[in-house]
This record gives structure tokens, sequence and C-alpha cells, in this order.
């Protein structure tokens, strides 16, 4: 008989943002937004953060007479929200250790 083992994977969001550094330059930030057991769970916790970004951006947005449009993207390993051209926040879900027999 074969001895089959039990394997489990971690999943986390990472929230990825461009500000504005002390200097003036921009600059990139970096957040754990939570671990999950599930990749389902990961990419919904993904798009929900994704729209809470979206929406205070787009209030931002629409206060400012001549700013850029956001918009929220699907992409393969999560959600880009763009205003203009500039990725301004990347919720990305990551696979946060390989699987482990346990």
């Amino acid at each position: 008989m074969e001895n089959l083992k039990t394997t489990t994977t971690a999943f986390t969001v990472l929230q990825f943002s461009l500000e504005t550094g002390r200097d003036g330059q921009p600059t990139q930030r970096t957040k754990s937004c939570g671990v999950f057991s599930n990749v389902e769970e990961a990419f919904v916790s993904a798009r929900l953060l994704a729209g809470r970004e979206w929406s205070r951006l787009q209030r931002m947005a629409l206060e400012k007479v001549g700013s850029q449009p956001v918009e929220m993207l699907d992409t393969e390993w999560g959600y880009d929200v763009r205003q203009g051209h500039l990725v301004v926040t990347r919720l990305w879900v990551h696979e946060r250790q390989p699987s482990l027999p346990l």
C-alpha cells in the first residue's frame, strides 16, 4: 500500500502602493493583508481590498478637476488599481510557502 501524505499551502495577499516619499519622490510601499488557507479566499479578499481602494481613489479624483480616471483591472495574480497609466495600488495573491507534507 502506498503511503499518501497530505499537503498544505498558505496564500498571502500583498498590497503594493505607489506613494510620495518625504523627499517628494514616488516610492513603493508593501503591506501584507492576510494569510489564507485556500486560493479562492485570498482572491476574494484581494478583490474586496482593491474595490475599496478604487472607491477611495475615485472619490478623490472626482474632487479634483482634470484628474485622470481610476480603474480596477483583474490580472492573473490579483488586481491592479490604475489612475491614468500609473498602477497606484496592486493586490497580489502569492503562495506564501511551498506545499509541505503534514
